[in-house]
């Protein structure tokens, strides 16, 4: 869980910078719904390999994806919320890494491989639809 918060902190600490300097959406809901994305295309990656490696099916139509694709960025935002905003755990994890991102001369790289961690599930499915395209 360690470095799932490292990550959460290095994307929350960049969106909180940039709200600093110019009014930007709130940086805590800008920090939760990303990590929702991430964490939802995850999951349907997971859900993909499954059904093509495993099952060998697919969805029975456009829409029934759209749905599941759609319950699973939903279901993965109100855990989210709940979890970082509801329960506070976001301003515990920003307190706790804030002393040390002043003397993290990687800073930018670290961030750059959290926001990398959240969208490779993304490319990875553009791959597996050029890869096995539907007929």
């Amino acid at each position: 869980m360690k470095h799932v918060d490292y990550m959460y902190f290095n994307v929350y600490n960049y969106f909180y910078r940039i709200s600093q300097y110019r009014p930007s959406f709130n940086p805590r809901m800008q920090t939760v719904y990303l990590f929702s994305l991430g964490l939802g295309g995850w999951l349907l990656l997971l859900e993909s390999i499954y059904l093509h490696i495993i099952k060998h099916a697919r969805f029975a139509s456009r829409g029934e994806s759209s749905f599941f694709a759609i319950s699973i960025y939903l279901l993965t935002a109100m855990l989210f919320h709940y979890v970082f905003i509801f329960k506070d755990r976001d301003q515990k994890i920003f307190g706790k890494y804030e002393a040390l991102s002043s003397r993290n001369p990687k800073g930018r790289r670290h961030l750059a491989i959290s926001i990398g961690i959240l969208f490779v599930p993304y490319l990875a499915l553009i791959a597996f639809a050029i890869v096995f395209p539907r007929h």
